[in-house]
């Protein structure tokens, strides 16, 4: 009998013991999992669109690209429920899109909004999103390339010193319904959006650099001017905190 509750005691320490499949990108996928999203949107008539989007905010907003949806409202999938959602901010010109849900109790989740201005080659990353539409999946990889831009060779960057947008190069695997879903790092920050790839080269797709996302949040979501109101506080969207930088004279907030 005494040998019998031995054996137990110690086939349940086994069993509660930290398992070796629960690796570190387990761990990351399952804190990120309940804030991922595959989205679906009818930009034209007859023609359905899928893409992905990362929750920023419980209040129900979602990040995404903009050539997912084209300024269309559709759905996201939740689970195996569909939740209408509508856009409330896009910048075209980035391919950025800011979503709201109609039905923010859906959510279970956020993923943080890190940085992109210290990224390092070689770092590890999770890509999340919606491969033609299937739901969402999840790929690993790393950075490839801090900075790039596309669509130009390496000599004709060198007489680019401005004015072109930089990206992140990644080799997870990314197809069509990707885009919009998160690049997320170790931390489980959202390092940037998953935008693009080439098909003619193995393993080389582009993400937003979530800073980007931060220094334009003023003008793809302009809340005052949304909201018809103005407070006169201006604040650093970079700041690791919430940030003041100026109060102008004569306003509200002073």
């Amino acid at each position: 009998m005494k040998t019998t509750l031995t054996f137990l005691l110690a086939a349940t320490c086994v069993a509660n013991a930290a398992s070796p499949r629960e690796t570190p990108t387990v761990k990351l996928i399952r804190k990120v999992s309940g804030a991922v999203f595959p989205i679906f949107s009818e930009p034209e008539r007859g023609k359905l669109t899928s893409g992905s989007a990362s929750v920023i905010h419980p209040g129900g907003f979602l990040l995404s690209n903009d050539h997912v949806m084209l300024g269309k409202s559709g759905v996201v999938l939740v689970g195996r429920e569909r939740v209408e959602f509508r856009v409330i901010g896009r910048l075209p010109g980035k391919d950025l899109a800011i979503l709201i849900l109609k039905d923010a109790d859906k959510l279970k989740g956020v993923v943080p909004i890190g940085r992109s201005h210290d990224l390092m080659n070689g770092e590890p990353i999770i890509a999340a999103g919606n491969p033609g539409g299937r739901g969402l999946v999840y790929t690993t990889g790393i950075i490839s390339a801090a900075s790039i831009m596309r669509d130009v060779n390496a000599l004709m960057m060198s007489y680019f010193k401005s004015g072109r947008d930089e990206f992140i190069q990644f080799d997870a695997a990314s197809n069509p319904g990707n885009s919009g879903g998160p690049l997320i790092n170790a931390l489980g920050q959202q390092i940037g959006i998953v935008s693009a790839g080439v098909k003619a080269e193995e393993n080389i797709n582009y993400a937003i650099p979530i800073d980007r996302v931060r220094k334009l949040f003023g003008s793809l979501l302009p809340i005052e001017v949304r909201a018809n109101f103005w407070t006169g506080v201006e604040v650093d969207f970079l700041a690791k905190n919430c940030r003041v930088t100026s109060v102008a004279a004569k306003s509200p907030a002073q």
